[in-house]
């Protein structure tokens, strides 16, 4: 294994065991040590790779997404059926408790710190979006009346709503039940 690849397995080992943490813990009560012991890395280790616990959170999803992404590539076929699919594994590597919802949620719009790291999350999450939807436009699969950032935009929306709603504990016992069926309604308005 290369330098590169020690780094990228190190990283994802503080976010594995932070996600675990996480949902046995909370996220209120997890602390950076707790992260530390659980990857077996030094504290100092933890801070080379991040500033402080919430960013862990908001890199966990965006680095996940990205290996995700990844795959998308070199699409065949329709896009839908991938974009879907992008969209539901960015849902299962996310939180899954509404415990851990309702804390990330509190956590990302307690301070400017958290609210800058989601906001930069979810930006980088529509700049994958949007040529996978620009692509599924040329091809017919999606209407053209709609710009591709604004589809973007109300996915991420959609995304937003219901981990809010699904935190408070409205809705499915699943998660992702609910973003399957919110989703799919959202899929079905942007055909031609």
């Amino acid at each position: 294994m290369n330098r590169e690849e020690k780094k990228i397995a190190t990283r994802k080992k503080i976010l594995d065991s932070a996600l675990e943490l996480f949902a046995e813990h909370g996220y209120e009560t997890t602390t950076v040590h707790m992260i530390t012991e659980r990857a077996g890395v030094a504290k100092g280790t933890f801070f080379n790779y991040f500033d402080c616990k919430e960013d862990v959170f908001c890199d966990l999803q965006t680095f996940r997404a990205t290996l995700e992404f990844e795959k998308l590539k070199d699409i065949r076929g329709p896009i839908l059926p991938h974009v879907r699919e992008f969209l539901m594994e960015f849902v299962r590597i996310g939180p899954n408790s509404r415990q851990l919802v309702r804390a990330v949620l509190l956590s990302d719009l307690s301070n400017e710190k958290s609210l800058s790291n989601q906001r930069k999350m979810l930006e980088e999450l529509k700049d994958m979006l949007i040529p996978l939807i620009v692509e599924a436009q040329n091809r017919g699969e999606f209407t053209s009346a709609i710009p591709a950032d604004m589809i973007a935009d109300q996915a991420i929306q959609t995304y937003m709503g219901v981990s809010f709603t699904w935190g408070m504990g409205m809705g499915d016992d699943k998660l992702i039940t609910q973003m399957v069926a919110s989703f799919e309604l959202f899929f079905r308005s942007l055909l031609p």
